[in-house]
């Protein structure tokens, strides 16, 4: 599995930053990007639940073979 990312459509909240900050940073323009988008098996709950968290839907879980971007 791995976290797409929709760009445009983050608010910059940053709770996926305070959940999961070795997938998620806050960028210059205090938006959020990604560090890396494959998920290892341990880390899959708790990045579940940063992309759950997120109130503007611009993270969700993919199979590896879809773009990192949207």
């Amino acid at each position: 599995m791995k976290v797409v990312h929709t760009q445009g459509t983050c608010g910059g909240v940053e709770s996926c930053v305070e959940i999961a900050p070795d997938y998620f940073t806050v960028d210059d323009a205090g938006l959020i990007s990604l560090r890396r988008s494959n998920i290892s098996d341990e880390d899959l709950e708790r990045v579940t639940n940063a992309v759950n968290e997120c109130p503007t839907g611009a993270l969700r879980l993919a199979k590896d073979t879809e773009a990192t971007h949207a």
